[in-house]
């Protein structure tokens, strides 16, 4: 089961993908898929966007290969509430839709064979948990506190 319940959001496993970045590292970018209701006029709530059992983390010194990528695709329309946003935001929350993160993802796939050995495993890696994660939902926030 992919979903945790809402209030068991404590007992998620976080996978952690590293290149570079220390293991002490605090800033970081997690990837947390959203579980969607089908209830009318539902507004998610905190706890919804962390129940995922196995969301991502991707911390400062690695971000970097990624958040450029990310970028490639703005501005976008918030997945949530349909805003334009103009910039990807590395210090809050971030609301992407599955149609920019196939966007994302033909964008790294273009240069996966142009990169190096371990920012190629680094970046594959990155793209089998995004395609999972994209299977059990239309949406993936990106917090960031950097």
């Amino acid at each position: 089961m992919v979903w945790l319940s809402p209030r068991d959001y404590e007992r998620q496993e976080y996978v952690e993908l590293r290149l570079n970045a220390p293991k002490g590292e605090k800033k970081l970018l997690a990837f947390n898929p959203l579980k969607i209701s089908d209830t009318p006029d539902w507004n998610p709530m905190w706890e919804e966007w962390h129940c995922y059992r196995s969301p991502l983390r991707i911390y400062k010194q690695d971000n970097e290969l990624l958040v450029d990528y990310i970028n490639k695709i703005y501005p976008v329309l918030d997945a949530f509430d349909g805003t334009l946003v103009q910039k990807f935001d590395v210090c809050f929350d971030n609301w992407i839709g599955k149609s920019d993160w196939i966007r994302i993802i033909f964008e790294i796939e273009k240069d996966l064979k142009s990169v190096l050995d371990g920012e190629r495993t680094f970046l594959t890696e990155f793209l089998e948990w995004l395609k999972e994660a994209l299977k059990h939902t239309s949406i993936i926030v990106v917090e960031g506190n950097l």
